[in-house]
């Protein structure tokens, strides 16, 4: 018997490529709920017969900057969680979150001590964020709260994607999540039942241009201004935009695009369900937009701004940046992956693949 730990939506899209690749066949999935849809997803969940049982948690998730508030809201909410798993006993269980706290509070709550740990995928950190670097307050938080502090001594095995692109120690044994099969069309009608894909609405089979919409940052980005002169070198028609849920002022409406802005979808099953070998990814700096090659091994045209902003761009991390370029490394073909270090290069680039309204190649 197991169960899957998930917090966020896109867990429940890895839970259901390692329930496949495992083949796990009895599970419990725990849901902490940090999403406004969560009540959604989970009847959507529910519905598709995967897990023995679904049940969403008292919300135990720890948001940045910590704060005293936080705390003991979570201090309190343990007790919900406690009284949910105590009398539930387990063989392996997988963790779909990297959160001390959270990862603390479900394993002091489980009474087998001797089960199994399986850390799977949680975005980008697990890639540049060794699992055991956090504070030392958050370790003092825990213990103070009569609990063992789950750090890297208690991971048995972790999974991601790719491996190769892990630059810090981690614990546990590393292994490879498979790259996902859009042809699976039951994994695929599983997914798309969760999160309530449309092929009507969610689909940019005529858009070859997409632009991944750069969050809200407090850095002086001159977004208008960057995209602005981006729109002079590609076919805006063919374009549309995968507009950011937290940026409320869009520079790129502004400027006349497509916006899609079905926040509810992620972005990883909206590729899922497409080809992505024959699109143009455009950001400034995103992981997202490197999801592709990671999870489905497909090769979009990726184009990085992020030089040509006219300021230092070091506040995206030295980690961050090594990994999305170490994802260009991986590219079978290294023309598809450009980052322009000056406007000249870009418009030449443009040019010489057709991103202007014509012809594609």
């Amino acid at each position: 018997m197991d169960a899957y730990i998930a917090s966020v939506p896109i867990h429940l899209l890895n839970a259901m490529q390692m329930i496949k690749q495992k083949e796990i066949k009895d599970c419990d999935l725990y849901y902490v709920p940090t999403s406004n849809n969560a009540n959604e997803l989970l009847n959507a969940v529910k519905s598709i017969g995967v897990f023995r049982n679904v049940t969403m948690l008292p919300n135990i998730n720890i948001e940045y900057p910590i704060t005293a508030g936080q705390c003991i809201k979570i201090a309190m909410n343990r007790f919900g969680a406690r009284t949910e798993l105590k009398n539930k006993h387990y063989d392996t269980v997988y963790y779909n979150t990297d959160g001390w706290l959270l990862n603390s509070i479900i394993f002091s709550s489980l009474p087998n001590k001797k089960a199994r740990n399986i850390f799977v995928e949680n975005g980008i950190n697990p890639y540049i964020t060794p699992y055991d670097t956090k504070e030392w307050y958050l370790r003092l938080f825990i213990n103070c709260q009569f609990m063992t502090c789950m750090d890297g001594r208690f991971i048995d095995e972790r999974y991601v994607f790719e491996p190769s692109l892990i630059s810090v120690p981690q614990s546990g044994d590393i292994h490879r999540i498979n790259k996902l099969d859009r042809t699976d069309e039951d994994l695929k009608a599983r997914v798309n039942r969760i999160f309530g894909y449309d092929e009507n609405l969610d689909s940019f089979a005529d858009k070859k241009i997409i632009i991944m919409e750069q969050g809200p940052r407090k850095e002086p980005i001159d977004m208008l201004g960057l995209w602005k002169h981006v729109s002079q070198y590609i076919d805006r028609d063919s374009a549309i935009v995968k507009s950011h849920p937290r940026q409320k002022e869009s520079a790129l409406r502004e400027l006349g695009y497509d916006m899609y802005e079905r926040y509810t979808i992620p972005w990883e099953v909206l590729t899922f369900n497409q080809d992505m070998n024959d699109k143009v990814l455009f950001c400034i700096f995103s992981s997202s937009c490197v999801n592709p090659k990671i999870m489905f091994d497909e090769e979009p045209r990726i184009i990085l701004l992020y030089k040509l902003m006219g300021i230092d761009y070091s506040f995206f991390g030295k980690g961050m940046i090594n990994f999305v370029e170490g994802v260009g490394k991986l590219y079978r073909d290294k023309n598809r992956f450009f980052i322009p270090e000056t406007w000249e290069e870009l418009e030449e680039y443009c040019d010489k693949y057709n991103l202007k309204a014509g012809g594609w190649t």
